[in-house]
């Protein structure tokens, strides 16, 4: 089954007259998962270890498990380290951050725009730091 797009829903959301169908009919295109989850079958399905991810998103270990764990709600840079360490590519990045009810990478910020700029061209977490001081902007940490 395809995915209804999101622009399809918003229009939806504008011409119907009773929500409770709409979201009876619509039940299968919500996100229902918390981020932990997410990220715990992000890891399985690419065969990676939490450890291996964590050392790559260069997060504080003992921190990074608790995001695993669901112990910490993480902020936006946080979760766009772990994107860095799963090796994510720019929609998988993107449905993370809405996954972690996050703003998503957005092309008209210039810092995002770096970041985007990393994710697409495969870089790790140190040259995406060193690419963001390079311009000024605040690290990832």
């Amino acid at each position: 089954m395809n995915a209804v797009s999101t622009d399809k829903l918003e229009n939806e959301l504008s011409e119907i007259t009773d929500i409770n169908d709409y979201i009876e009919k619509n039940s299968g295109e919500f996100i229902n998962t918390n981020l932990s989850d997410y990220l715990n079958k992000l890891a399985t399905s690419r065969n990676m270890e939490i450890a291996d991810i964590i050392r790559n998103s260069g997060l504080n270990r003992g921190y990074a498990y608790q995001i695993f764990e669901g112990g910490k709600n993480p902020k936006r840079d946080k979760v766009i380290a772990l994107a860095f360490g799963m090796k994510l590519n720019f929609a998988e990045v993107q449905k993370l951050m809405k996954t972690a009810c996050l703003r998503p990478l957005y092309a008209r910020d210039e810092r995002d725009s770096l970041i985007i700029f990393a994710v697409k061209k495969g870089y790790g977490i140190i040259d995406t730091n060193l690419l963001l001081e390079e311009h000024g902007f605040k690290i990832i940490e």
